[in-house]
């Protein structure tokens, strides 16, 4: 039970989490949320943020649906006191609730009702994926010695590029802007799993019945796969095309870029936006790569140039230096598809169209 709660308030860190409380809540547990039509009952906190308080629910019969088995999800509940709060919060639910695609995140239920300072607040409900977030996962895997093999971590690319497709074929196109591990929840497929009988390899204790509710969206993903991926934490999305036609439209792209967009996966023109300039969804694209680098050797691969040399991020991505371990388990052409990616030239980078084809290609 102890791993599934480290699990799970890692993965609903990226929804805003930042100080995590093990206590009960005062006032909340037991308390009893209704969001279309289904009930649900607070259980623990699992995190809280600046304006954001993340709960473990279980969802409860209802005379309306009086079958529904007691399974666990996550609550987040986002107080907004300002009308830009309550807009930024407001255009991440749009995103979720205008996209069904299996690669991500489904927003169950949704609801804004008054707080208790004149305010409004949100609230949010969302499946559990107690394996966490791919961040995770690669991080548990380094620490046992048992590194993705190059078909898993072609699996978990494509089903990533997927979900990113879904955003860029919007209309208008969307990019996600902030693709990185902790931006991909993993379900691990119990079929595919020596501990399938026992998860957490020992008796079971009050509570760990937690791990056997069916916990994730039924998706699709590569015939064969260990795992589903999804995307998520969409509070960063915008629209994908933007036309900078001056220095100040430039700074004003920079800026948004440096508060929502992570460092190590952020592509290098939005480092040193041109004043003259388009920005289009491959940002998205670049960062894939960089997601694609870590899943083979655990680091993002501007942070390994950083840490190796010193020095700038951003100079090491502009630059686009990347380095190779001389002794690699990893093939020619898999590397060559990090390389595809991370095109420093945003007007002949690929698009994901492009770059779903040759992983295609070489899970075949």
């Amino acid at each position: 039970m102890d791993r599934v709660n480290a699990s799970l308030i890692s993965c609903l860190d990226g929804f805003g989490c930042i100080s995590i409380f093990q206590n009960w809540l005062p006032g909340a547990l037991g308390e009893d949320v209704v969001l279309d039509h289904r009930r649900f009952r607070v259980i623990k906190l699992l995190g809280e943020g600046g304006y954001s308080f993340v709960y473990l629910v279980r969802e409860l019969p209802t005379e309306e649906n009086p079958a529904v088995s007691e399974s666990y999800f996550a609550l987040k509940k986002i107080l907004a006191g300002s009308s830009e709060q309550l807009t930024a919060a407001e255009k991440e639910v749009q995103v979720m609730t205008q996209l069904q695609h299996p690669n991500l995140l489904p927003l169950l239920a949704q609801a804004v009702v008054p707080d208790r300072s004149d305010g409004r607040m949100l609230q949010l409900v969302y499946m559990l994926f107690p394996e966490g977030s791919l961040h995770d996962e690669v991080t548990r895997r380094q620490q046992t010695q048992d590194p993705f093999d190059s078909k898993d971590i072609l699996q978990i690319f494509l089903q990533v590029c997927h979900g990113v497709q879904a955003l860029h074929n919007c209309t208008p196109p969307l990019a996600h802007r902030d693709i990185k591990p902790h931006n991909v929840l993993l379900q691990r497929h119990k079929l595919h799993d020596s501990e399938a009988a026992d998860p957490i390899g020992s008796q079971n204790h009050p509570g760990d019945d937690l791990e056997a509710q069916p916990l994730h969206a039924v998706g699709a993903e590569p015939v064969g796969s260990s795992y589903h991926a999804v995307v998520m934490d969409f509070g960063s999305c915008q629209t994908a095309h933007v036309d900078v036609r001056n220095r100040t439209e430039a700074l004003a792209v920079q800026e948004d870029a440096e508060a929502h967009c992570t460092a190590p996966y952020k592509a290098p023109e939005l480092f040193d936006v041109p004043s003259q300039c388009t920005i289009d969804e491959r940002v998205d694209v670049w960062s894939l790569g960089c997601l694609l680098y870590f899943m083979m050797y655990s680091i993002s691969p501007f942070e390994r140039a950083v840490n190796e040399a010193g020095g700038s991020l951003a100079l090491a991505v502009i630059n686009n230096k990347l380095w190779w371990p001389p002794q690699d388990r990893h093939t020619a052409e898999l590397r060559m598809l990090v390389q595809f990616c991370l095109n420093s030239d945003s007007q002949t980078r690929p698009y994901v169209a492009d770059i779903i084809s040759k992983a295609k290609a070489l899970l075949q």
